[in-house]
């Protein structure tokens, strides 16, 4: 990375572009958890249920939490 100090007040967005990279951590990431779910849907087991069961409960308050399979 370059040397950049903080005073300069630039963003990662900004430095990244600056040395030609781009965010590839948050494509990793995001690639395994779609391997993961995959892989764990194909089979017949008590997590796949988990996953895919709807609650049947009372809708809770709020914003709603964000969700894997989302």
């Amino acid at each position: 990375m370059e040397k950049i100090s903080w005073t300069e007040h630039i963003t990662y967005e900004e430095v990244l572009a600056g040395i030609g990279e781009e965010r590839a951590i948050i494509h990793t990431i995001g690639k395994r958890q779609r391997k993961w779910i995959g892989y764990t849907l194909r089979g017949d087991s008590l997590l796949r249920t988990v996953i895919e069961m709807k609650m049947e409960e009372k809708k809770t308050r709020g914003r709603p939490r964000q969700k894997m399979l989302d």
